[in-house]
């Protein structure tokens, strides 16, 4: 019977890492020097009770987290695992006694948060002694969306642990995790990934696009791979919008801003961060006709001719206008009411 605990798992970013438990250190694409550095502290075993791996969505801090706690837990104590011990098929197999997950759920369209009652479940779940290893290793993933209480009850738990236990908690928003838990933890900073490393794994599974995406992807390999599988339609609505929107009519702004609004959050979360590059595309090639480095690579035509009708002040202005509904999303404002307003600022930026 599987102990492992989890909350239910959500299509987010990050999401793009779902696939198969990640068997070794050769499983992570790029961070060469992390990798390093945690394979000689887990050999000899000298280990902070936290850890705090921190970086954007999607780049493989949670792979990275699990081949880790694979290796800590593998009965051939070493660098990595063997991937042929009890604990390793254990693990493969998601059911380790002595290994927890916590992951944030999505209610509704809201935001996915990590609630009270899933720090509750697994601490009390973890607090007995280990059953076949030598320590108990707990995972959170988005340690900066746990309410107050659940990170209160977390922090108490890591000031006084019960039994040898290890925290490894996971955050794309370092700044955004409360204080007294980031001073207890030791933190492990992930850089992006290259676009040539992205491409790489995009063209090993196939993808037509796979230098578009990750172009678009941004560093980020999760958000790549979450790309190749739903196509580049929400990009290329975006972008379709951005072209037309000098031509639509109030009653249009308000129908394109009622369905953007029906969309989850993480989709409204995409597209903006879509205008977002295109508006910083328009800005290099304002600048520079003949930059080549491009998020939007692909439709540098449109970009172009779209950036010939616009001034620097309209360019920054629209920039500013898609940072701000970025805090407002933030902020759980009315999305569709947001949108709208944001669409007809843009609308009256071009005319």
């Amino acid at each position: 019977m599987a102990r492992t605990k989890k909350t239910a798992p959500v299509p987010t970013i990050e999401e793009g890492e779902r696939e198969q438990f990640p068997q070794d250190w050769t499983d992570i694409r790029g961070h060469a020097e992390v990798i390093r550095r945690l394979r000689i502290c887990a050999a000899a075993q000298r280990l902070p009770h936290a850890l705090l791996f921190s970086g954007m969505a999607g780049v493989g801090k949670r792979r990275t987290a699990r081949v880790l706690a694979r290796t800590l837990l593998c009965a051939h104590a070493g660098d990595a695992p063997c991937g042929h011990c009890d604990s390793c098929r254990t693990m493969a197999a998601g059911v380790h006694p002595d290994y927890f997950e916590v992951i944030p759920e999505a209610r509704g369209k809201s935001a996915a948060m990590i609630r009270t009652e899933a720090v509750r479940d697994i601490l009390i779940a973890a607090s007995g002694a280990p059953v076949s290893a030598a320590r108990r290793i707990i995972l959170i993933d988005g340690a900066d969306r746990m309410n107050e209480t659940a990170a209160n009850r977390l922090l108490k738990t890591m000031e006084e642990p019960a039994g040898e236990i290890l925290f490894i908690l996971v955050t794309s928003a370092y700044d955004a995790v409360l204080p007294t838990i980031r001073s207890r933890a030791m933190r492990i900073a992930f850089g992006a990934l290259s676009r040539a490393e992205i491409a790489a794994a995009l063209t090993e599974r196939g993808s037509e696009h796979a230098a578009a995406i990750a172009a678009l992807a941004d560093g980020s390999l999760g958000r790549a791979y979450a790309l190749a599988e739903e196509g580049l339609a929400l990009r290329d609505d975006a972008l379709a919008l951005l072209m037309q929107i000098m031509t639509l009519s109030v009653e249009d702004i308000r129908a394109r801003a009622e369905a953007l609004g029906a969309r989850t959050h993480e989709e409204r979360t995409a597209w903006i961060s879509y205008l977002q590059m295109a508006a910083r595309d328009l800005l290099i090639l304002y600048e520079d006709g003949t930059a080549t480095e491009l998020y939007h690579p692909d439709r540098r035509d449109d970009l172009a001719a779209l950036c010939g009708r616009m001034s620097r002040t309209d360019l920054f202005a629209l920039m500013e206008r898609t940072h701000e509904l970025t805090r407002r999303f933030a902020a759980n404002v009315n999305p569709a009411l947001q949108l709208e307003a944001f669409l007809l600022r843009a609308h009256n930026i071009y005319t």
